[in-house]
């Protein structure tokens, strides 16, 4: 055998394991993308399913709404009240941990929200409790009074989709803004319209998250900071006697968060 004849052999070889490495990768990376979107998918098929039961719960109330206008944040009529209280009961009889479902129009927000015993549990388990990257939305498990808290934090991904609370971006946009200045809220105790007064981002150890003021003084300095620092001027008054509530999500390959707050009506 010659040399040149060893070399050729060497260089075919080494061609080969270079592609059969590269068919390996090739071949796992689609293996990961298909693993991730059917994840994708069975996230969305189950909160899809949950929105179509919640939407036939809701129609009067939805209903009462387009022909009376908006419920400027008080619990709902008492026409509606059959509604929203039987949503409570039926998503609570599939899930103890349910506490109030949320709808932003123009959005794909329309999802129940949870409170857990811990921050963890719903970061990766669906409202039926299966493993998904799409988790949940959720209230922090500290605020002992749940959807009736002074400051009620709830949590949800922003999912490459768009789905949970990837929509919330769109509240970057002054005339998203200016075309959603409200959002509603259903508990077990009513239908609540939800004011925004504040659209920021934020480190992930930011004072936004602090759930308890000392009185009403340090209330009142917390939320002029956070309008002070608002993407929006939104000119919205809180008074001390108001309850609020801030929806959080990762931004910026998860290094950021972007918050939207808004007060009760």
């Amino acid at each position: 055998m010659t040399t040149k004849w060893i070399k050729r052999r060497r260089s075919r070889i080494i061609h080969g394991i270079i592609f059969a490495a590269a068919l390996i990768v090739f071949l796992y990376s689609g293996f990961q993308l298909l693993q991730i979107f059917g994840e994708y998918k069975r996230g969305s098929d189950e909160y899809q399913d949950l929105a179509g039961a919640a939407d036939k719960i809701l129609s009067s109330a939805e209903e009462n709404i387009k022909e009376n206008g908006d419920l400027q944040g008080q619990p709902a009529a008492e026409e509606d009240s059959g509604a929203w209280k039987e949503l409570y009961e039926t998503m609570s009889r599939d899930n103890e941990d349910y506490v109030g479902w949320i709808v932003i129009e123009d959005t794909k927000i329309n999802y129940p929200i949870v409170q857990g015993s811990d921050n963890d549990y719903y970061l990766s388990h669906t409202f039926e409790g299966k493993e998904n990257s799409s988790g949940t939305l959720f209230v922090d498990y500290r605020i002992e009074e749940g959807m009736e808290g002074k400051h009620v934090l709830v949590y949800g991904h922003n999912m490459k989709n768009g789905s949970m609370f990837a929509g919330l971006k769109k509240y970057r946009e002054d005339e998203f803004y200016e075309q959603h200045k409200t959002f509603r809220v259903y508990t077990k105790t009513g239908l609540y319209t939800y004011e925004i007064f504040a659209v920021r981002e934020i480190p992930a150890d930011s004072d936004a998250y602090t759930l308890w003021f000392a009185d009403d003084a340090d209330f009142m300095s917390y939320i002029k900071k956070m309008q002070a620092d608002s993407i929006q001027s939104t000119g919205v008054t809180v008074e001390p006697g108001d309850q609020i509530i801030t929806l959080s999500t990762c931004v910026n390959n998860n290094v950021d968060r972007l918050i939207i707050q808004a007060k009760r009506l």
